[in-house]
């Protein structure tokens, strides 16, 4: 098969150079296109999500919630000699994929958990029963870094406990946030010198719309975006940065920043700090998400306005502390599966009842551990990469 000469692009980028340097012709094959837009002779085939598969370690904090035994004592049991050592294992291991690239030491492999894709071949997608596993971080204790927010362990040195990077501390921590580009991959999870990183973007991969020969695109969508670089003053506490830093340290740039944020700003201090090399794909709405599905400002219908296809990579964050309309932004994800289709990997602050954020979210919600356990789950379960955002 061969693109139709003339045909126009259906989605294009003001930076060229990232068709190359970022989506080699490996990735434009998986989905169906050489780089010169040509069908491959042999079908490279799909990696599908199959299933998501919780560690051990995650199975036993959900089990703790579940019966009652870790609810309100989460801070207790982090605090245990042993969830202390898998703490610092996990953050040592996160900093140096998502900072620095290094390799996940073996030990640690097993403290994460996993996302399972199958290889799919030929005009019905036949399963070739291939697997292919990409590790995220585990769901456990307040679903925020593990060593922050509780008491601090006394047996946990300085060098681990306050080591942190550009746009975060000890309240906004996000060095636990195992982000895809970062996420260490293997087709032989048993063996402990396979794994690798970079080369496999399952979330680029369309089987309906395998004959697009568009070069992916890749969005951010910041739902409560503050201003570029800070919150209140507090750069501690930036997302959008946040997220530009984080991903093009894995030579990760985005097509597209979509920020909403209610509070008011003027131009001068909405666009100052932004980067010369992002502000043209810089879009700022200084207003906040609306909820309903078809409201004018309800985020899924903009990215679907804006031409969004499940081949593309959406970066979703929400974070914008009105329950309400969050609800009813994760639901429209969880129930609609035009929206999940198209949503690859999102961030979400969900305030709950629980003993150890009572000073910063109150008492208000009948929102347990256990809720937040089971929504986060759910959506790791529909193939999206879902973290906890501080």
């Amino acid at each position: 098969m061969e693109c139709p000469a003339g045909a126009p692009a259906q989605k294009r980028s003001s930076r060229a150079f990232l068709a190359s340097a970022l989506f080699p012709a490996a990735v434009l094959a998986l989905a169906g296109c050489g780089r010169h837009g040509r069908a491959q002779a042999v079908d490279p085939g799909a990696w599908l999500f199959d299933s998501y598969q919780p560690s051990a370690w995650e199975q036993e904090w959900r089990k703790g919630e579940e019966s009652g035994e870790r609810h309100n004592l989460e801070c207790e049991f982090l605090a245990k000699p042993e969830d202390v050592k898998r703490s610092v294992q996990l953050l040592r291991a996160v900093r140096g994929l998502v900072l620095r690239g290094a390799p996940v030491p073996a030990g640690t492999i097993n403290l994460f958990s996993r996302m399972v894709y199958k290889r799919c071949v030929g005009p019905d997608l036949k399963d070739t029963g291939e697997r292919r596993v990409q590790l995220i971080e585990p769901l456990v204790g307040i679903l925020r870094d593990p060593l922050t927010i509780c008491p601090r362990p006394p047996r946990v040195q300085d060098e681990d406990y306050m080591a942190f990077d550009s746009g975060e501390g000890p309240v906004q921590s996000k060095r636990h946030l195992l982000i895809g580009p970062a996420a260490p991959w293997s087709d032989t999870p048993g063996d402990p010198d396979s794994w690798h990183i970079g080369g496999f973007t399952p979330w680029m991969t369309d089987p309906a719309g395998r004959g697009d020969c568009a070069r992916p695109q890749t969005f951010l969508v910041d739902m409560g975006a503050s201003l570029y670089d800070e919150w209140n003053g507090d750069p501690a506490s930036a997302s959008t940065s946040w997220f530009v830093d984080r991903f093009k340290r894995q030579r990760q740039a985005f097509d597209w920043i979509v920020a909403f944020e209610v509070d008011k700003h003027t131009p001068e201090e909405i666009y100052r700090h932004v980067p010369d090399d992002v502000l043209p794909h810089y879009i700022y709405f200084n207003r906040g998400v609306e909820k309903s599905p078809i409201g004018r400002w309800n985020p899924w219908r903009i990215l679907e306005g804006m031409g969004v296809t499940p081949r593309d990579y959406v970066v979703a964050k929400l974070d914008i502390d009105v329950p309400d309309i969050e609800d009813a932004i994760i639901e429209q994800v969880l129930d609609d599966p035009k929206v999940a289709s198209v949503v690859d990997e999102m961030f979400f602050e969900q305030h709950v009842n629980v003993r150890a954020m009572w000073a910063g979210w109150g008492q208000d919600t009948t929102l347990t551990m256990l809720d937040s356990y089971k929504l986060f789950g759910a959506l790791r379960a529909k193939g999206i990469r879902m973290h906890s955002w501080p």
